[in-house]
Formats: C-alpha cells, sequence, structure tokens
C-alpha cells in the first residue's frame, strides 16, 4: 500500500477526526479510504445510468404538465427534508 500525504483545513481534519472518535471508523486512514470507495462508486452507478439512458431509446420532449408535476415532487420533497 502506499501513502499519500494531504493536508486539510482544521475544519475538516475535526470533522474527520469526531467520525473516528465517534466509533465510525477506526482511524482516519480508514475514513478516508471509505470516502474513495464511496466515490468510486457513485462515480460507476452514475456511468451506468447514463449508459441506461443512452440506450433506452429516443429522447422524448416533456409536455408542460409533465415540467409540472416534477417541480410539485421537488418542492414537496423539500418540504419534508
Amino acid at each position: 500500500m502506499s501513502t499519500i500525504p494531504i493536508d486539510l483545513p482544521d475544519d475538516l481534519r475535526a470533522f474527520v477526526e469526531s467520525n473516528v472518535e465517534r466509533g465510525d471508523f477506526a482511524n482516519v486512514n480508514e475514513y478516508i479510504i471509505a470516502l474513495i470507495h464511496a466515490a468510486r462508486s457513485n462515480r460507476s452507478n452514475l456511468e451506468g445510468a447514463l449508459l441506461a439512458g443512452l440506450d433506452s431509446g429516443p429522447a422524448e420532449e416533456f409536455t408542460s404538465q409533465e415540467w409540472t408535476g416534477i417541480k410539485q415532487r421537488l418542492m414537496d420533497r423539500h418540504q419534508e427534508g
């Protein structure tokens, strides 16, 4: 395994250390490794979704009614959170 030195601002270092202290991770290295694995997984999921979209056929334009529904769902989700 190789080493990559990184410099973190104090607030980010405190955030990482608090996650380690809570017991979420055994040490800072495990936390950073988990972040990198999550980023790789997210990228892979995004690429898969984009490829699925490309394979789904020709694009169809949304109607104004569909846009209204999308906007309403987003507003509802925002109000719940």
